[in-house]
């Protein structure tokens, strides 16, 4: 992993997000010498009626990495002066770098936001979700579950995980990459059927050493309760059998379920 992916993909967001009456993101990242490819993705960060806007990075987690392109799915917060008044957001951002020459990453796109599709009603394990304390959900994620869009197995496993821990959820379908990066293969993030963890018990993944026993524990607790994909800082058992590690699961612990597929276990 390079620092400079995420710090390249933090300024350009930030960049991009912070501007005053009369100017636009675009604008921004045009005089910054962002590319005008690049800076037109941009609009995703400015409501049309937006007359300023102030844009926090809050947490920017490794969503695919190759040796010459990458992915940070980037959790932000911003605040707009509107003619109605202040108004606030939380987004999650799927951007897209390259690497060039002297170890230079660049960004070329940021993606278009994704939506589950239409709203339902909410079943009793989604109710739960969002009353719990011990969960914390950023805005896209609250939005996720409180359509009625993520699944209820996935949930129940939020929900006993959190009787022994407090979960700060980065992610779950919104903002996420729809595919298994550099691969066509689609995400369970993509269906509602995954969510990555920044944080336990308030400490930042990164922050852990691998083998830390919360760490650990929590992983190997998921796995009991039903999930098929656990991965993290650490591959528990040194093949795949549905625990994992590798460089993008350094920062977040992704927990998700496939139908059919049996729960990750121990070789």
């Amino acid at each position: 992993m390079s620092p400079k992916i995420k710090q390249s993909a933090a300024a350009f967001l930030e960049t991009a997000g912070n501007w005053t009456g009369g100017g636009t993101a675009v604008d921004n990242l045009l005089r910054a010498g962002a590319s005008p490819r690049a800076a037109a993705t941009a609009t995703i960060l400015q409501p049309v009626a937006a007359g300023t806007g102030a844009l926090t990075v809050i947490y920017p987690q490794y969503g695919g990495l190759t040796a010459d392109n990458a992915a940070v799915i980037a959790l932000v917060s911003q605040r707009f002066d509107t003619p109605s008044g202040e108004q606030s957001r939380e987004l999650v951002v799927d951007t897209r770098l390259t690497r060039q020459a002297g170890d230079v990453w660049t960004v070329e796109q940021l993606r278009p936001l994704t939506s589950l599709g239409t709203p339902v009603a909410l079943s009793d394990t989604a109710e739960a979700v969002l009353a719990e304390p011990r969960i914390m959900l950023p805005g896209p994620s609250r939005s996720d579950v409180g359509t009625g869009r993520m699944s209820d197995p996935l949930l129940r496993v939020l929900l006993e995980l959190s009787q022994e821990f407090t979960l700060t959820v980065q992610v779950m379908h919104t903002g996420h990459i729809q595919t298994v990066f550099p691969t066509d293969r689609l995400s369970n993030h993509a269906v509602g059927r995954a969510v990555d963890i920044r944080e336990i018990d308030g400490q930042a993944v990164v922050d852990i050493g691998p083998f830390d026993d919360r760490q650990v524990r929590l992983m190997r607790r998921a796995a009991e309760l039903g999930a098929t994909e656990v991965g993290g800082p650490v591959d528990l058992n040194g093949e795949r059998n549905g625990f994992f590690s590798d460089a993008v699961h350094q920062d977040h612990i992704h927990i998700g379920l496939t139908p059919g597929d049996r729960p990750a276990h121990l070789r």
